[in-house]
């Protein structure tokens, strides 16, 4: 029961906003409409009309953020250690659960669903990236047994399984950026393409690219790349190719491209050579993403580059650095853009 005022129909809207204006109105709870008067809930009765104690719906409001929602369910300690930034993936999100926590998972996979309305499912990481796939394992602890979900981002849409390819939704700034570096007429080389992000992206963004050289060794994020070149209408721009780039950029697209983009921070480095034969004999661009200490964590990256496009009789100028993502204590994930040219 609340308190409420009893106002003839006709006064309803009247009523309601002098309610408003005091703040004495009730926002917990709903009006209720019954014969010929409103039922309005409030904080304190109003000179003029009658207060009564009535039943009356409350108002489900959405929490504002993890906090809000874990009030009450954990303790401010645990609430602390619960994780506040996580991706969500369409309608997937994916959490990874704090050391003793994982009696709280649901919990907590509930609490992101009433915070975020979209999410329909939540999962957890049950370990690290790993395999020559780099996926990482996950498990639906709350919401619909769906990992299939279509992502939007920067004017496209992407299908995928969550748990079965990697991708990553931090690196949209990176997508955007390098898309917009592309020019008319660029032949562009996606190695590790996974189910397309950086092709699909570059293609919205530059209509007038060439062709797109999209390589990825899984089985899995080949076939939702080539669903998702097909769900954005991008065949003529986009090859997806299936196979390890060792064998494909030889046999497909050698001395083609303008530009490589080498997305696999923790083996990309070694692929370098790869990149080299993509290159046209006139040079070009490569994006290669690496980690590096975090003393100085472009250098290393550096000294590989410069090593490998030596050894193939180029020189290269660095054009931009930027810090990616803290990957670990003292370690970051970067991405160096580095100009290979003839040395002359």
């Amino acid at each position: 029961m609340v308190l409420a005022l009893k106002v003839p129909r006709e006064e309803a809207e009247k009523v309601r906003k002098r309610l408003v204006e005091l703040g004495i109105l009730d926002r917990d709870h709903r009006a209720k409409k019954e014969g010929d008067f409103v039922y309005f809930p409030v904080k304190s009765p109003l000179e003029g009309y009658e207060a009564v104690e009535i039943d009356l719906p409350a108002v489900r409001r959405k929490p504002r953020d993890m906090v809000e929602a874990l009030s009450g369910l954990l303790s401010p300690e645990e609430v602390e250690k619960v994780t506040k930034s996580f991706d969500i993936i369409g309608h997937v999100a994916v959490i990874e659960i704090p050391e003793g926590l994982r009696d709280k998972e649901k919990l907590i996979a509930e609490a992101i669903m009433r915070v975020h309305p979209n999410v329909r499912t939540v999962a957890v990481e049950e370990g690290p990236h790993e395999g020559p796939f780099r996926v990482q394992p996950v498990r639906v602890v709350a919401g619909e047994p769906n990992l299939v979900t279509t992502y939007r981002e920067h004017g496209v849409r992407m299908m995928l399984e969550v748990g079965k390819v990697y991708f990553s939704v931090r690196h949209s700034f990176e997508r955007k950026r390098i898309a917009e570096q592309v020019r008319p007429g660029e032949v562009v080389a996606a190695l590790f393409a996974g189910v397309g992000p950086y092709p699909l992206v570059i293609a919205k963004k530059q209509p007038r690219v060439k062709k797109i050289y999209a390589v990825e060794l899984n089985p899995e994020a080949w076939k939702w790349m080539v669903k998702n070149v097909e769900l954005n209408r991008f065949q003529e721009k986009i090859i997806p190719v299936l196979g390890d780039v060792r064998d494909v950029v030889p046999r497909m697209f050698p001395k083609m491209a303008d530009r490589v983009i080498m997305p696999l921070p923790k083996t990309a480095d070694t692929f370098l050579d790869v990149a080299m034969e993509a290159l046209r004999e006139e040079g070009g661009i490569i994006h290669l993403y690496t980690f590096g200490p975090a003393e100085d964590p472009f250098k290393e990256g550096e000294e590989k580059i410069r090593e490998v496009v030596e050894e193939h009789g180029y020189c290269v100028r660095f054009l931009e650095e930027r810090r990616v993502a803290n990957y670990a204590p003292y370690i970051w994930k970067v991405v160096i853009d580095a100009y290979v040219f003839p040395c002359k």
